[in-house]
């Protein structure tokens, strides 16, 4: 089963004090760097089955993208109106993804600690999904998470010049979405402010700049 995935940074990290927070770094490696070496070993060889939407900082994240190495570096697509809500990002994103993926992964660039067993988890649970599930959303104690899991058709039904968003596609077919239950902080963990980054070092011991 062929799987695409989709990573959103199309946002203009207001609340961050207006950083393209995909290129904080944490161990000296930015978020975006880290994230995309943990997918490496998960996804195909062509570019288009990973894609990165941009929007605001698209330039500095372009340049960015643009140093790494060819092996995780992703096919990089913007969003023409990143001031809407995510779901105009998602569909940039599933549009330019190849048209033979069976499943499709959309992930957060400002998740830091999501890994490649996380990812891992999260698809195996959407393999052992049961018949008539069509998207799969982590919940944390409650609260939703990322990555979600689309199936294919899912994928065509918000790629579509309807302009579907999942949030009314979900309304609409709720017996064909998972809630996922899983106790694994990772899928819930984002960085929205300084005081995250605060919180993260203080756990973690790492250190972090921000980004040039």
């Amino acid at each position: 089963m062929k799987t695409g995935f989709v990573i959103l940074a199309a946002g203009a990290g207001r609340r961050m004090g207006g950083v393209a927070k995909c290129l904080l770094q944490l161990e000296g490696r930015t978020l975006l760097e880290r994230l995309l070496t943990q997918l490496q070993p998960l996804r195909g060889r062509a570019r288009h089955d990973l894609v990165l939407v941009l929007g605001h900082h698209a330039a500095d994240i372009q340049a960015h993208v643009a140093q790494l190495p060819d092996s995780i570096a992703p096919l990089c697509v913007i969003n023409p109106r990143p001031e809407d809500d995510t779901a105009s990002s998602l569909r940039a994103g599933l549009r330019a993804l190849a048209h033979d993926v069976d499943q499709v992964v959309v992930l957060l660039a400002d998740q830091p600690l999501i890994d490649e067993a996380d990812v891992r988890a999260a698809l195996e649970a959407f393999a052992q999904r049961a018949d008539g599930v069509r998207v799969q959303v982590p919940m944390v104690r409650g609260q939703p998470g990322h990555p979600v899991l689309l199936d294919a058709r899912v994928r065509e039904a918000l790629a579509a010049p309807l302009l579907t968003t999942l949030r009314q596609w979900r309304a609409a077919h709720p017996d064909a979405v998972r809630l996922w239950a899983v106790d694994n902080p990772h899928y819930t963990r984002d960085l929205d402010t300084p005081a995250d980054l605060d919180a993260l070092a203080r756990e973690t011991r790492w250190s972090w700049r921000w980004p040039g």
